[in-house]
């Protein structure tokens, strides 16, 4: 029996990276580890001494059409049972009278527009899945129910993402491919911040549980790590 092949952006640090930990340490899977400078990233080819051929590192920019047009060729004509979009950037704080509208674009480019495309460029590889999954690592900090102040920026890229699933579950809905947006709980991560409630084990732990459970009916839905529903 072949091994399902799951393929996580942004896994150099952080989340993505204890994910790929996590999912390397179960054994019945091959990892594609995608991030945007291979050869800076050592503690992805520490993991790879430890797992031999069944971890892949590959180079991806994910804002960049010719670096995914690469990693959808790479996995030509192989299943990709599972994509992982983590892959994601949030900038300083700003506030209505210091923004950046550059950042803002960037943010933009980055955690809204790069889950699309990556998407689109595995769909022939997720369509021949037997259960086919996307999960897009959003943030409750794009939920329209929760009015804060502040990281205009991230919190609308985020937003916009979460709808961009929405929609992306309804497209792929004949393949067979179930589309979520997932908070990952305010983690302890560079981005998180050191006040972050949980670590970025138990959130990958979590993560992966969701990822198991995943089926075509609950595609469309914005789901925590632990599983539950996130108010939109």
């Amino acid at each position: 029996m072949s091994r399902s092949t799951v393929v996580v952006t942004g896994a150099n640090r952080g989340i993505g990276l204890a994910l790929c930990r996590q999912l390397l340490a179960r054994g019945d899977m091959h990892l594609v580890a995608a991030c945007r400078r291979p050869e800076a990233a050592a503690e992805l080819h520490r993991l790879g001494e430890d797992h031999g051929d069944r971890l892949e590192i590959v180079a991806l920019d994910v804002t960049d059409a010719t670096s995914v047009a690469a990693l959808a060729e790479t996995l030509a004509g192989r299943t990709v049972d599972v994509l992982v979009n983590n892959a994601g950037i949030k900038g300083p704080y700003e506030t209505l009278d210091d923004l950046d509208f550059d950042e803002w674009l960037r943010e933009f480019a980055v955690n809204t527009l790069a889950p699309v495309r990556v998407a689109r460029a595995l769909r022939a590889s997720l369509r021949t899945a037997a259960v086919p999954r996307i999960v897009t690592i959003t943030s409750q900090m794009g939920s329209l129910a929760r009015q804060t102040r502040g990281h205009y920026a991230y919190r609308t890229s985020k937003a916009a993402a979460n709808k961009a699933m929405q929609i992306l579950a309804l497209d792929l809905e004949d393949d067979g491919i179930a589309v979520v947006a997932m908070h990952p709980g305010w983690v302890r991560t560079d981005m998180g911040g050191a006040r972050g409630e949980i670590s970025v084990e138990e959130s990958a732990a979590g993560i992966i549980r969701v990822i198991d459970a995943l089926t075509l009916a609950d595609s469309g839905r914005f789901l925590t790590w632990q599983g539950r529903d996130h108010p939109w």
